[in-house]
């Protein structure tokens, strides 16, 4: 609603007569719709969307110096990309460490550093990759790849859970057994 008053703003008094609006009764009461386009607003902030990323001059928290960390990045400066980097990486340790304790998980250290480096890695990768721009919370994305990395499992874990609870030795059927129990596999769990 404030974006639609925001561009009602300028056009005089009488601007609101230019949106079209439509409502139906629901439980809570009655739901007005707006009828105007969604698309030419994200088109205006597409040419924003860079300067439109936070900055604080003095950064109180890891957010907001990764928030910094961004808006130098995508100002230039792809140095500051191993920065972020790194401290991904502290946050990532931080989260595991929380969750771990949390939920009285036992992983060794070495696997506990692997999840936090494939943490970090996924989010540098949609950076490179797609462009990422966090606007809001780095943790809060942060502390989702994380639980990506540490409860995710790949197909091969879930062949080998498979073949070690119904007592098949994998490396020992022809391939056309292995290609049997991959579909009974797939079959029962719907991969």
């Amino acid at each position: 609603m404030q974006d639609v008053l925001q561009s009602v703003q300028g056009r005089g008094r009488n601007a609101y007569r230019e949106i079209k609006m439509s409502g139906e009764e629901t439980e809570c009461g009655f739901q007005y719709f707006l009828d105007f386009d969604f698309f030419e607003q994200e088109k205006q902030e597409e040419k924003k969307e860079i300067d439109g990323l936070p900055f604080f001059e003095k950064p109180e928290n890891d957010n907001q110096r990764l928030m910094n960390l961004q808006y130098e990045y995508y100002h230039g400066r792809t140095e500051k990309l191993e920065e972020m980097f790194l401290l991904l990486l502290e946050i990532a340790r931080k989260i595991i460490s929380k969750e771990t304790k949390e939920k009285k998980l036992i992983f060794s250290a070495e696997h506990k550093e692997e999840f936090a480096v494939d943490s970090a890695s996924l989010v540098i990768e949609q950076i490179l990759k797609n462009n990422l721009k966090i606007k809001t919370s780095f943790i809060a994305y942060m502390y989702l790849q994380v639980k990506k990395t540490m409860y995710s499992r790949t197909k091969a874990e879930k062949l080998e859970d498979y073949c070690i609870k119904n007592n098949i030795n994998f490396f020992t059927l022809s391939e056309d057994e292995k290609r049997s129990v991959k579909r009974n596999l797939e079959e029962q769990n719907g991969i």
